[in-house]
């Protein structure tokens, strides 16, 4: 479903990302987990084409998105991302933030919009919350709106930046739970996190990156319990 190849980024003299292979299947979970500056966040809005890679190709459905200049939009509806902060429209209320782009976007009537919103807020438990504006919700809660937000335009991948790193622990359960629900439902995942739990429980691939480079993929039992890097060895020793 998704290729990439020989990905670079440069911000100026700076090298975040150097030479990163990926492939992912239709259905798979893959997780990237690494230290705070490894280069995972700026992989992902690369993907999502927030930020242009220097060079390199990332091919969805063989088709090479980097190319795609005024079509981006498309390929983000069918591409969607999950932020680590959110990003809520302030004044509207959840239900409004998950039909604002399948109107806005998608042209699709309000009354079918506002049905399709309902169900997505239900099916992150927020049903009783669709009137309620983001700065009454708790971080759980507006997260879980904006996993709602991004499912209501039918993607194909969803991306994750660090869907849980700006929540209180007492919070990350519930996020989890939904992001766990939607593994278990075949949605193709792609998830950076610092949650090692959910990569044993939920990643059918786990990538550890490490200066802007892939420096070991497998299995989770293979990574957590068998590393072959130093590196990621000397990685997962500090945070299990």
């Amino acid at each position: 479903m998704l290729q990439i190849n020989n990905l670079s980024k440069c911000f100026e003299d700076l090298e975040v990302l150097r030479d990163v292979n990926l492939t992912v299947k239709k259905g798979e979970v893959v997780v990237i987990i690494g230290p705070s500056g490894s280069g995972k966040s700026t992989f992902l809005r690369c993907i999502n084409l927030l930020e242009k890679p220097t060079d390199g190709e990332i091919l969805y459905l063989g088709e090479n998105i980097i190319q795609l200049g005024k079509k981006v939009t498309d390929y983000r509806k069918q591409v969607g991302m999950v932020f680590q902060r959110f990003h809520l429209f302030p004044l509207k209320t959840a239900l409004e933030n998950v039909m604002y782009a399948p109107v806005k976007l998608n042209r699709i009537p309000v009354k079918e919009a506002k049905e399709q919103a309902m169900e997505l807020l239900r099916k992150v438990g927020l049903e009783h919350k669709a009137e309620t504006y983001p700065s009454a919700l708790s971080g759980g809660q507006q997260q879980r709106v904006a996993i709602a937000r991004a499912l209501a335009m039918n993607p194909e991948i969803l991306l994750f930046d660090e869907p849980t790193s700006a929540l209180d622990p007492e919070l990350v359960g519930d996020v989890l739970e939904v992001m766990k629900q939607l593994a278990g439902e075949g949605m193709t995942m792609i998830v950076v996190t610092h949650e090692m739990g959910f990569a044993k429980d939920v990643a059918d691939r786990v990538i550890f990156m490490d200066g802007g480079y892939v420096v070991e993929e497998g299995a989770p039992g293979d990574i957590f319990t068998r590393p072959q890097n130093e590196r990621t060895k000397a990685f997962l020793s500090r945070v299990l």
